[in-house]
């Protein structure tokens, strides 16, 4: 999982300055900041529940509507009892693609692999972690509020996990603020 995470910082590493080198090309960057809501699955008959946090992203754009995404975000599971405590870490990058409209909303689409780390924690007890796959799949719409700033109102991703040989089935949605540069 190491080898993997230091493959996707050297590769968006690569492509930020890449990118950054031909600005004048309509070509850019952007940094997120968002509030996210995850609604995890456990599966094997278990009930789902929520995690609520924030993550944040750099995107690196190879053309005016095509760019490589590396994402990481953190969230703590609400709703458990006295003592508990439990949080979900995930780190993904893939490519997002933006369709070209007319105005100041623009959808996009998404998919991003990488990993998940799930840790647990009881008082008294001491706390676990695991790490797992992880793929999220889905889109969103950007609203223009500067030439620079942009608030995505909404992100929706399918985020698919595979902990202790099952697969899980979660919701993730996003909304928050970008900054663009270069673009």
């Amino acid at each position: 999982m190491r080898k993997l995470l230091m493959v996707c910082g050297l590769f968006l590493v690569s492509t930020v300055s890449a990118v950054s080198a031909n600005a004048q090309e309509g070509r850019g960057f952007e940094v997120s900041g968002d509030y996210q809501y995850v609604r995890l699955n456990p599966g094997n008959g278990a009930s789902g529940i929520n995690c609520q946090g924030g993550s944040g992203s750099l995107g690196a754009y190879l053309t005016p509507r095509v760019g490589v995404i590396g994402e990481f975000g953190a969230c703590k599971v609400t709703g458990l009892p006295s003592g508990l405590t439990s949080h979900e870490l995930s780190y993904l990058v893939g490519p997002r693609i933006y369709f070209p409209t007319r105005g100041r909303v623009f959808p996009f689409v998404q998919a991003l692999f990488g990993g998940e780390q799930f840790s647990a924690g009881a008082t008294g007890l001491g706390s676990a972690s695991s790490n797992a796959f992880a793929a999220a799949a889905g889109g969103g719409a950007d609203v223009t509020l500067t030439r620079h700033v942009s608030f995505r109102a909404i992100q929706v991703d399918y985020l698919y996990t595979h902990f202790a040989g099952t697969g899980q089935n979660n919701l993730r949605i996003q909304s928050g603020l970008v900054w663009r540069f270069g673009r």
